[in-house]
């Protein structure tokens, strides 16, 4: 077996991890980079040697940096099936189809706005219609189902817990060199672990058993995060606070995840009396989109979940508003009294978040809570911050609202939490090699995994490679020279 690393290594966006097994190659997930434009620009343009003449692509959830480079793989000629959960199919057509059009609609404003005479024309990394193709290609697949690639290679997806649909990925195989009888192998893709007790989806699914080998993700592997009991009481708190002010609650959220539970707090705390029914809005197309994928996919919700809704939907209050169109958007803000706002983006740099905090900012009555870390030079991380005044689109406004930070609703598992999924899939022959990490949280959560057991921990670098043998050998390289192509090459 084969392993090259192609993305999120030593950095936590752009998953991509090719392996070639007895003659197959396959491709676990295709995810966008998301950085600084040149250094993204060049990164969501690379194509791994052979990608487009895989025989297999596993996509194990729908976040953009892990299914969001789909589309520039099917453009260069990538034709092979696509396998993911069903509810993931969902997620991911709504994810592509958001990035496709904010790909074109960039592409438009900077050939209008800063293009000069004589420049190239900008293109879209990706269309619509490039987003479209994808779709066909989705081979939706159960969790606990064993699909059989041939060769003797096999996968299974079992749930990962952190978002809509999202998975863990075990292959199995019989390398063609080992001696006889031919022992099964297993690999373990953790891709993005979730947190438990999280509301809405069930916990993470225990490994089946010993891994000979694991790529870990280690997003936050060597942090803590807060209680996620304490999260309940301090959004409560937030609103209720609101309330008695006569002001508004912001919520800048992800649109996938963060926006729906968020929503089933809010739901909750009307449904036990704890507030009244004040309007709730989710002010996102994208966000409106994955509440109605995540309402119809009731097999995925937790037993706490089930039992609280009952036969109705997942969001079914009266009270909930999905604000779709900019009018909506607009007349959101000529309402009066209490209410609660849920909109794009987390970093409030762009997205419909900005038009509600020009009105908010100078309100004494009003708040904005952050659930979860913003990034640094980021007018999310300036409102955290506490600075004085803010700039919103072209003018600057004194900071009079209330700004909360409530942490613990990270979607992926803290350092503990990782170890204690990983516990069942770790012996001492497993060999880890940890991804999806800044490189301290990375090195961090490699050396804890050395103490939980594993015979050997990696943190890869971009571009790195290793080949294993029968007997559990291990040796690392980087890609022959041409072994890095772009634009399909």
């Amino acid at each position: 077996m084969r392993i090259q690393f192609c993305g999120a290594d030593r950095t936590v966006t752009g998953s991509c991890h090719l392996l070639e097994i007895n003659g197959l190659k396959i491709l676990l997930d295709f995810g966008l980079y998301q950085g600084p434009r040149e250094q993204a620009r060049l990164m969501n343009n690379y194509v791994p040697h052979d990608a487009t003449r895989a025989d297999a692509i596993i996509l194990s959830h729908g976040h953009l940096d892990h299914c969001g480079k789909l589309p520039v793989l099917t453009r260069a000629g990538y034709h092979g099936p696509i396998y993911c959960t069903p509810a993931t199919a969902e997620v991911a057509r709504v994810v592509l189809t958001d990035a496709a059009k904010i790909q074109e609609e960039d592409a438009e404003y900077l050939n209008k706005r800063q293009r000069r005479p004589g420049d190239e024309e900008v293109k879209p990394l990706y269309t619509s219609s490039d987003a479209a193709a994808v779709l066909k290609l989705w081979n939706r697949v159960p969790y606990g189902q064993r699909v059989d690639l041939g060769k003797g290679v096999s996968f299974t997806f079992y749930d990962a817990g952190h978002i809509l649909g999202s998975a863990y990925v075990v292959v199995e195989f019989q390398e063609d060199d080992s001696p006889a009888p031919r022992a099964t192998r297993t690999l373990l893709f953790t891709a993005d672990v979730g947190r438990y007790n999280t509301p809405i989806l069930r916990n993470p699914i225990s490994p089946p058993g010993v891994a000979d080998w694991v790529i870990t993700e280690s997003t936050y592997g060597d942090k803590s995060h807060g209680p996620i009991e304490q999260v309940g009481p301090q959004l409560l708190d937030a609103v209720q606070t609101c309330i008695q002010n006569h002001g508004r609650l912001l919520v800048p959220a992800f649109a996938v995840g963060r926006t729906q539970t968020i929503l089933w707090y809010m739901q909750r705390f009307i449904q036990d009396k704890k507030i009244p029914p004040i309007p709730i809005y989710v002010d996102s197309p994208m966000g409106v989109e994955a509440s109605r994928v995540t309402q119809n996919f009731r097999e995925n919700y937790d037993e706490e979940t089930l039992a609280a809704i009952g036969t109705r939907d997942l969001f079914a209050s009266s009270q909930v508003k999905f604000a779709s169109s900019a009018q909506e958007s607009k007349d959101i803000n000529s309402q009066r009294g209490s209410c609660v706002i849920i909109a794009s983006s987390p970093t409030c740099e762009f997205g419909r978040i900005l038009h509600h905090l020009k009105n908010t900012v100078e309100n004494q009555n009003d708040m904005v809570v952050f659930c979860g870390f913003v990034p640094p030079n980021t007018l999310g991380r300036r409102l955290q911050d506490g600075a004085k005044r803010v700039r919103i689109f072209d003018r600057y406004y004194d900071l009079k609202c209330q700004v909360r930070v409530i942490h613990g609703l990270s979607a992926h598992a803290d350092g503990d939490e990782l170890i204690r999924f990983l516990k069942p899939a770790i012996g001492d022959s497993t060999t880890a090699y940890v991804v999806h990490g800044e490189e301290d949280q990375a090195e961090g959560f490699a050396a804890r995994l050395m103490q939980a057991g594993v015979a050997r921990a990696e943190v890869p670098a971009l571009e790195s490679a290793v080949i294993t043998s029968a007997t559990g050998w291990t040796g690392a390289r980087k890609p022959d020279s041409g072994n890095v192509a772009t634009d399909g090459d």
